[in-house]
């Protein structure tokens, strides 16, 4: 359950997050993700490489999430 606890704080801290909404990525599908890093819940950094050959990791974006949109 804790691992689904980074990965939603993960989630939140990206939709959130005012850096990942000025970046600009030109993927595709199939593409592999580019490493990010980010705080847990808890503060703690965690890093997308960090699950590499360990963890599937999904990353859902939910546009209006928490919205009045």
């Amino acid at each position: 359950m804790n691992f689904m606890k980074t990965i939603y704080s993960l989630v939140l801290t990206i939709l959130l997050s005012p850096l990942a909404w000025s970046q600009s990525t030109n993927l595709k599908v199939g593409d592999k993700a580019p490493d990010f890093e980010l705080q847990d819940q808890d503060g703690n950094a965690v890093r997308l490489s960090g699950f590499s050959g360990k963890k599937n990791v999904a990353l859902a974006f939910y546009v209006f999430a928490f919205t009045r949109g």
